[in-house]
């Protein structure tokens, strides 16, 4: 039974850059239109299942209970423990994926996509931006998102033809797997996490990078304003910041343009690890604070094609077009 699944994370988009920059809110309300559109956009392919992930504020009930008529397509709800945590996406994200799920529509920015990653193994993502940093989603319509999943799943495409590869960056203390980002890791001279979000440049020490461009907002914008990488790229980029050397203005949230120093840069190489060389301090993944390091431990970052699987939403509308 084709089935896609629906991940809203109900805090994307509201974290504190609301009040130190001038990121817009994108209240309940408006992911409940956007999780509605896409389920009309899955019905439209004939898809037989959308499953549903049961957030706290209940963005997915709300979004059906708001559809008027009978749908063909039948809604569930993963059965699960929610902690309104960030893990939360994590284990429904796994469970989708045990479930035979053939596709994750995300909503949310580079922070949600992360903690899904962790559990979406091999099921294709369809990231739609709706965070404060969105260098991994996409701005797309919600509509689009059904249509091209919901042909994905109902006409059986193959994952190698319709989706795309992508980088992350993998941290290891002492030589042990720990976490993974897939934008950014930003090393932080704080001492203790506070609030996640990460916004003051003048505490960055480190920052290793998947891609950067100059049309990315956030960590990856630095990056695109030294030495630009596309996602497509086989590297990504080191850089050592503060001191002498080059300044470059970069707007590293919505509406805040920062100058930095950038001391040091260089590519970084695919199977490659780069030691973290500021410690202690505080590791910020995907913008933001996560990890606490100390000077004890070595962390190391590597570099890797072993992020999600993203779908190439033109190719397959292009091959729905054909029948």
């Amino acid at each position: 039974m084709p089935s896609v699944g629906i991940i809203a994370n109900p805090r994307a988009g509201k974290d504190i850059r609301r009040l130190v920059a001038h990121g817009s809110v994108l209240d309940t309300q408006e992911k409940i239109y956007i999780v509605r559109r896409a389920i009309m956009g899955l019905e439209g392919t004939g898809t037989d299942e959308v499953v549903l992930f049961p957030d706290p504020t209940g963005i997915g009930t709300k979004a059906l209970s708001g559809l008027g008529g009978p749908l063909r397509i039948i809604p569930r709800f993963l059965e699960m423990s929610v902690y309104d945590e960030a893990a939360d996406s994590t284990r429904a994200a796994r469970l989708m994926y045990e479930q035979g799920v053939a596709c994750l529509i995300v909503i949310g920015g580079d922070g949600t996509n992360r903690v899904v990653a962790k559990g979406c193994e091999s099921m294709p993502l369809i990231p739609l931006s709706t965070g404060t940093n969105n260098a991994f989603p996409r701005f797309l319509d919600s509509t689009l998102a059904g249509l091209a999943g919901g042909y994905y799943a109902t006409k059986h495409f193959s994952k190698e033809e319709f989706t795309s590869p992508t980088k992350r960056l993998n941290l290891y203390r002492n030589g042990h797997f720990e976490d993974v980002a897939l934008v950014d890791v930003a090393v932080c001279d704080y001492q203790f996490i506070g609030a996640r979000a990460l916004w003051e440049v003048e505490r960055l020490k480190e920052l290793f990078l998947t891609q950067g461009q100059p049309t990315n907002i956030g960590m990856a914008s630095i990056g695109g304003m030294v030495h630009p990488v596309r996602p497509q790229d086989n590297g990504g980029l080191y850089l050592e910041l503060g001191g002498t050397g080059r300044t470059i203005t970069a707007p590293i949230a919505p509406g805040l343009i920062a100058s930095i120093a950038i001391h040091n840069h260089f590519l970084l190489t695919i199977g490659s690890r780069t030691p973290i060389s500021f410690t202690p301090s505080i590791l910020a993944l995907d913008g933001e604070r996560e990890l606490p390091i100390n000077a004890q431990d070595r962390w190391e970052v590597e570099l890797s094609w072993d992020g999600p699987r993203v779908l190439d939403i033109e190719r397959v509308m292009e091959a729905a077009r054909h029948g």
